[in-house]
C-alpha cells in the first residue's frame, strides 16, 4: 500500500484510493491527499435516482473518521489514568506504571482486546508490566484496586494480550515477591530464607512445571518442616492463587528432588524425606 506524508497527522502514512471520485486519501484520518488522481473524474456519481457529489462524500468521511479518531484517544488516555490510579494503590514505580503505558498503547494500535473492557486490559497491562520488571503482584492484589474487575477476567486478557504482542512470559518469582508471600501464610525470617534458596536450586533442575506451582509445593515442603503450628494446604493455595490439586501434583514432581532442593543447614536428609504428601 502506497504511502504519504498526511499534513493533519503530520506522519508517514499509509494511503487509500477512493476510484469512484479519483482521490487517494489518509487511510487513518480520510484527509484528501490527492486530487483529480485520474485523468477522467466524474464530476459526480449516480447512486440509484440520487446524485451525490464525491467531495462532499470524502467530507463526510473525514468528519467521521476524525470522530473516530477523539474517541480512541479519549479511550487510551482514560486507561493510561486507569494504570496510574491502580500503580498507586499499589504503590508501583513510574517505571512499572511506564512500562504498563507501554503495553497498553500497543494493545490499543493492534486493537488485541477487542469487546474487552477498558478497565480489564489496564489491569493485564499492569499485571504484564510487574512480571516483567520483577515486582510481581498477585490476580487478587491487581483485583482489589481493578475497579471491579475479576482476577479470571485480568487473566485471560492477560493471556490474549501476551499471544499478540512481544512481552515476556510469566518467570519465576524474586525474592521480594517470595517474602511477601510467605510472610502473609505466617513464615519467619528462617523459613523464607529456605524458600528463597530451595527455588533457586530448582531452577537447575528438570522439573517441567510452572514457576507459580513450583513454589507453591517448595512452600508446602518448608512449612511441613517447620518447627510452628501446620498451614492447611488450602491456604498456600489461596496465597498462591492455585488449586489444591495442583500443588499435590507438584510436590509429586518436586519430592523426588527433595534433599537437592530444601537447603543442608535447614533440615536433614531424614527429616526431608518424611514430608508428608499433601
Amino acid at each position: 500500500m502506497p504511502t504519504q506524508i498526511c499534513s493533519r497527522c503530520q506522519t508517514d502514512t499509509e494511503t487509500v484510493v477512493d476510484h469512484k471520485a479519483g482521490h487517494e486519501l489518509c487511510s487513518r484520518c480520510g484527509l484528501v491527499l490527492v486530487i483529480n488522481l485520474f485523468d477522467e473524474i466524474p464530476d459526480s456519481v449516480e447512486y440509484g435516482d440520487e446524485t451525490k457529489n464525491p467531495v462532499s462524500e470524502i467530507e463526510n468521511c473525514s468528519s467521521f473518521n476524525s470522530n473516530d479518531q477523539k474517541t480512541a484517544k479519549n479511550q487510551s488516555k482514560k486507561g493510561f489514568e486507569q494504570i496510574k490510579v491502580m500503580a498507586d494503590g499499589l504503590g508501583l514505580t513510574k517505571e512499572i506504571q511506564d512500562r504498563a503505558c507501554d503495553i497498553y498503547g500497543e494493545v490499543d494500535i493492534m486493537k488485541t482486546c477487542r469487546g474487552r473492557s477498558i478497565s480489564s486490559i489496564a489491569a493485564a497491562c499492569l499485571f504484564i508490566a510487574c512480571k516483567e520488571i520483577g515486582s510481581s503482584r498477585t490476580l487478587n492484589e491487581i483485583s482489589a484496586v481493578a475497579d471491579g474487575v475479576s482476577k479470571k477476567n485480568i487473566n485471560r486478557t492477560a493471556e490474549a494480550i501476551k499471544k499478540q504482542l512481544e512481552v515476556e512470559s510469566w518467570i519465576l518469582q524474586p525474592g521480594e515477591f517470595i517474602r511477601r508471600l510467605c510472610s502473609k501464610l505466617g513464615l519467619k525470617n528462617r523459613a523464607i530464607k529456605a524458600v528463597q534458596e530451595a527455588v533457586e536450586r530448582a531452577q537447575h533442575l528438570d522439573i517441567r512445571r510452572s514457576p507459580k506451582s513450583v513454589l507453591a509445593a517448595i512452600i508446602y515442603m518448608v512449612i511441613q518442616l517447620c518447627q510452628q503450628d501446620p498451614v492447611p494446604v488450602k491456604d498456600i493455595a489461596m496465597v498462591m492463587e492455585v488449586t489444591e490439586v495442583t500443588i499435590k501434583k507438584s510436590f509429586k514432581d518436586i519430592s523426588v528432588y527433595a534433599t537437592r532442593v530444601i537447603p543442608e543447614w535447614y533440615a536433614g536428609e531424614e527429616d526431608i524425606n518424611k514430608i508428608p504428601s499433601p
